[in-house]
């Protein structure tokens, strides 16, 4: 893998770590107890994330095509570890 490849998938990884920050960001408020768990809510925070994460993805196909399997995949990647972030918080509870 080179440094470009490399770096590439670094990028698509904290792409999916900051599209996943409003699903984050809605728990962390509930757990606090600032606002109340609403399923309006999380799929307000969902869809942010999703046109957030394909906006991006659209971007990335748009000036790097040769490298967008490497972007999804790290985006995939940062989306997923953080998915298993939240599920590890939610479940020390």
């Amino acid at each position: 893998m080179d440094a470009e490849t490399f770096m590439t998938a670094v990028a698509g990884v904290v792409f999916g770590v900051v599209g996943f920050a409003p699903l984050f960001a809605v728990e962390l408020l509930v757990r606090k107890g600032r606002i109340r768990p609403t399923v309006g809510k999380g799929m307000a925070a969902l869809a942010v994330s999703f046109v957030f994460l394909m906006s991006g993805l659209s971007t990335a196909w748009v000036y790097t095509p040769g490298k967008i399997l490497v972007v999804t995949a790290g985006t995939l990647f940062g989306f997923f570890a953080m998915w298993a972030v939240l599920a590890a918080r939610s479940m020390s509870r």
